[in-house]
């Protein structure tokens, strides 16, 4: 049995479109699992009119928007399939591609991830966005995310029940496929432009799913932090030394030689102390409040 997960948010127009073109490419017992992310729209409406006349077409509708990572956890919370897919629902996922991503796990792959070699008219600002987050996030974290890797993978039901045992309630779902292993292989395509909506991932979204990506996998920037006072502090001290012997020979202004002294060196030492505490504060701030991923506010054609 196949699943496919599809988190939604505002996307009245694109359910009708994607529902029929899944049903295309896809078994005729496979699951469709939408998950209306507290969309404010017709979402919830459009997606009643496919459910009401068929019963593979399910929907978990969220109590409200708790954002793309947390929607595709509640997805993979209730889904039932061997393989399961997991795409967004604007139709810049190509359900053309899913025969061959099953292909893939038929030939023994426990995941296929995709990758985008170009969005058709995409914008110049969110082409370099796009590149600067795959730049910063693998540069600072201990795994690789795929460059231009798409939240379009499909992974046996082996990767979904280890995925299902993380507890992380700060998640970034493609540094979790990546950092659980097993068999991967990618397929490559060009992303068609969007013909309905907008976007819902602006430049500020990718900056906090950058930013969460790396808090999540690396201490890394704690460790700059760390380091930064150790150099910072270092050269406040050789500065002081120089001071001293300058101030001697009547080269400084009185009392610049001191002022600099104390900033520079208690700057270095703040940095220090800060680096010190956040080793071991940031990993459990987060996972102390042991808040729910999502609130469900009602179900359909899930038993």
């Amino acid at each position: 049995m196949l699943s496919i997960v599809i988190p939604v948010y505002n996307e009245q127009e694109n359910i009708a479109p994607l529902l029929e073109a899944l049903k295309s490419y896809t078994p005729a017992d496979t699951e469709y699992l939408l998950v209306d992310d507290g969309s404010t729209d017709d979402t919830l409406k459009a997606i009643l009119l496919f459910s009401g006349r068929d019963s593979n077409v399910k929907c978990i509708s969220l109590s409200r928007n708790f954002g793309q990572q947390n929607a595709l956890m509640a997805g993979l919370h209730y889904a039932k399939g061997d393989v399961i897919i997991i795409m967004d629902s604007d139709l810049q996922h190509p359900p053309a591609l899913i025969p061959e991503m099953l292909r893939k796990i038929n030939e023994g792959y426990d995941i296929v991830q995709t990758r985008r070699t170009g969005t058709q008219r995409i914008g110049v600002i969110k082409r370099i966005s796009t590149y600067l987050f795959y730049k910063f996030i693998n540069s600072v974290s201990d795994i690789r995310i795929e460059t231009n890797a798409a939240d379009f993978k499909a992974f046996t039901r082996k990767v979904l029940d280890n995925i299902l045992k993380f507890e992380e309630r700060d998640l970034f779902l493609r540094g979790v496929f990546s950092w659980v292993g097993f068999s991967t292989t990618t397929i490559d395509f060009e992303a068609p432009p969007r013909k309905y909506g907008t976007t819902k991932y602006s430049l500020g979204k990718m900056m906090i799913l950058g930013l969460r990506g790396v808090t999540s996998f690396s201490l890394k920037p704690l460790r700059i932090a760390f380091l930064a006072g150790i150099i910072i502090s270092l050269l406040a001290f050789c500065m002081g030394i120089y001071y001293f012997f300058v101030y001697f020979r009547g080269h400084t202004v009185p009392g610049w030689m001191s002022l600099m002294t104390a900033v520079l060196f208690l700057g270095g030492v703040q940095l220090l102390a800060i680096g010190l505490l956040g080793e071991y504060v940031a990993g459990l701030v987060t996972e102390s409040k042991k808040r729910p991923l999502y609130l469900i506010k009602d179900t359909i054609n899930i038993k």
